[in-house]
């Protein structure tokens, strides 16, 4: 039985505000230097492909991939045990990958996502100047996909240049924006536990296949985090 009905695609005008508007600033990262700061991040999988990279003034964090023989992997930014916390707007400026077979995903995650009622929710970048607002809920009953019925709208530029993702969460739910415009919602009062961030550049078993390694190096850069409360 599908749910995706949950996930509704709303007019930019009903969600014109600035969603960081009336907030707090609690937790950000400006990735303007040349290491990650530990007292924010953990590192999940190959440290040699988290790198600094020079825009403008300032710099960005790079993500990239370890080349290996079966190119299965997980490389990840995350803030679990170090920053979490219920409800905010959580928003990051990230320039996608451009291939296909791996994927640029920012995401947030419930502490303790292995019980029940949890979720993850994100912004998911499979290449090809596509991406797409996504959550999978932990329920009592099963886990549950959420996904939009069709597609956010086409793209030209995601792998080019800086946009910004941001994600609204309240005791209603949750709203996804892209460059400041609301284009997704998901109305679910279930999930009011802390949640953490993650910066994702990986690989599955399911995406492998389209993966052609002479398009690497092929990375996932990110200017800043930013969350309000």
């Amino acid at each position: 039985m599908r749910f995706s009905f949950l996930l509704l695609l709303v007019g930019t005008a009903a969600f014109a505000a600035d969603p960081s508007i009336g907030k707090k600033l609690v937790f950000s990262d400006d990735f303007n230097g040349d290491k990650i700061d530990e007292s924010k991040w953990n590192v999940v999988g190959a440290p040699e492909v988290f790198t600094f990279v020079k825009f403008g003034k300032g710099s960005a964090l790079r993500i990239g991939l370890k080349v290996k023989d079966d190119m299965i992997q997980y490389n990840s930014l995350a803030s679990r045990g170090k920053f979490s916390q219920q409800f905010g707007y959580f928003e990051v400026s990230m320039r996608m990958n451009a291939g296909d077979g791996h994927a640029g995903t920012f995401r947030l995650v419930t502490d303790d996502e292995k019980t029940p009622p949890s979720i993850t929710t994100s912004f998911h970048g499979t290449g090809k100047e596509r991406v797409s607002p996504w959550a999978r809920g932990n329920l009592e009953s099963g886990s549950q996909d959420y996904r939009p019925d069709k597609a956010v709208g086409k793209f030209t530029d995601l792998s080019k240049k800086f946009h910004t993702y941001g994600i609204l969460w309240t005791e209603k739910g949750f709203t996804w924006y892209m460059d400041g415009k609301a284009i997704h919602k998901l109305e679910r009062k279930d999930f009011v536990r802390p949640m953490s961030l993650a910066l994702v550049h990986r690989i599955d078993e399911d995406d492998r296949p389209r993966l052609v390694l002479k398009t690497l190096p092929d990375d996932v850069d990110i200017d800043w985090v930013k969350v309000w409360k």
